[in-house]
């Protein structure tokens, strides 16, 4: 998402934009200053908010990972960044969220909390925010479309639930053009706005498509699955597929 956003602004738009990433890339746009440092390190990034009117987080521990980490990264780090973000003077703060943060069912789903308190976290900073909640996000390179392929690409496709589940996936390019327009518009501040893409579809049928043709199909009980894969989380995390919260 981060690469696609940077792509998606107009460099004449701004007079200087700075990027914060863990590892430098192979390559950087050349209206860009690159920053290494870690969401989590505040030293890492602080003084190049100086100077800054606007701030947009996209960083977020996500897909598989312990509890602990979602949390010292998803809320501590943005309660971090949202602090030297009003030090520093910046004007408006751009949060990208998830719409799990909406989710009623929310046990075991470590991610959706620690997003819904972060939300909290950026709603009561006094800045002008804007909070985005993207659906599934798909495109080259994204990580959630490649566990899904996992799963589409098995001999026989296993379905949590019904499979009836509605989804409203957003082209990563489509989501990216969205922030751009957002950033540039302050009719957007105070408000929490949910983006998706144009079709709504099955979570059975969008594993079809992405398989590229029908194929047989076990639906497995959500409920049980989910407590049995959080039972196993705490020995088995690296080894298992996905998450009782993913499930859920």
């Amino acid at each position: 998402m981060g690469r696609r956003f940077l792509e998606a602004l107009d460099p004449g738009q701004y007079r200087r934009i700075v990027c914060l990433g863990r590892t430098r890339p192979a390559t950087v746009p050349r209206n860009v200053e690159f920053v290494q440092g870690d969401l989590t390190d505040a030293n890492s990034y602080a003084p190049a908010l100086t100077g800054c009117d606007s701030v947009v987080h996209l960083a977020a521990a996500t897909g598989k990972t312990r509890p602990e980490t979602y949390f010292q990264v998803n809320l501590e780090g943005t309660r971090a960044l949202v602090g030297e973000s009003k030090r520093a003077g910046v004007k408006s703060f751009l949060y990208i969220s998830t719409i799990a943060a909406k989710f009623t069912n929310q046990h075991r789903y470590y991610y959706a909390q620690s997003k819904r308190r972060a939300e909290e976290v950026v709603s009561r900073s006094g800045l002008a925010y804007t909070i985005v909640r993207p659906t599934i996000v798909l495109g080259k390179g994204s990580p959630v479309l490649a566990s899904l392929s996992k799963l589409a690409k098995m001999p026989v496709i296993p379905v949590f639930g019904n499979g009836r589940a509605l989804v409203q996936p957003v082209s990563v390019d489509d989501l990216a053009g969205c922030l751009a327009g957002i950033l540039k518009d302050p009719g957007f501040a105070g408000r929490t706005v949910e983006i998706g893409g144009p079709d709504i579809l099955s979570i059975e049928e969008l594993l079809m498509k992405i398989r590229g043709a029908a194929g047989p199909v076990i639906h497995l009980p959500a409920g049980f699955m989910a407590g049995c894969v959080g039972i196993l989380e705490k020995a088995l995390l690296p080894v298992l597929p996905f998450t009782a919260g993913q499930i859920a």
